[in-house]
């Protein structure tokens, strides 16, 4: 799958299945043969029998989290930093320059 769809499937299914592969998208279309859209899961079974497909890495569970707690984090400096250059920039547009006087 392509971008973050697979990211709910994959969580409903990690825990009852033991092995779950996301495969890159890429590596089916670079692997000649007719594809439609009624055939693409035999196509996908048929390349992963012959083994041609290899299993994109997903971290384990807790990683995941962590990884996403960090990005979240680091959204949420960036919001803030963006409100504030963007309440100095209001305040220096009706003459006050508070950047020389006060920091943070």
């Amino acid at each position: 799958s392509t971008g973050v769809y697979w990211k709910p499937v994959y969580k409903v299914l990690e825990d009852s299945i033991p092995d779950v592969w996301i495969v890159n998208a890429r590596h089916i279309k670079n692997v000649p043969g007719h594809k439609t859209d009624k055939m693409d899961s035999e196509w996908i079974c048929k390349l992963l029998l012959a083994g041609l497909l290899k299993p994109s890495y997903i971290p384990p569970k807790e990683q995941r989290q962590l990884r996403d707690l960090t990005r979240y984090r680091n959204k949420l400096i960036q919001q803030i930093a963006s409100e504030k250059n963007r309440m100095m920039r209001i305040l220096e547009d009706c003459n006050i320059k508070l950047s020389s006087v006060v920091s943070n």
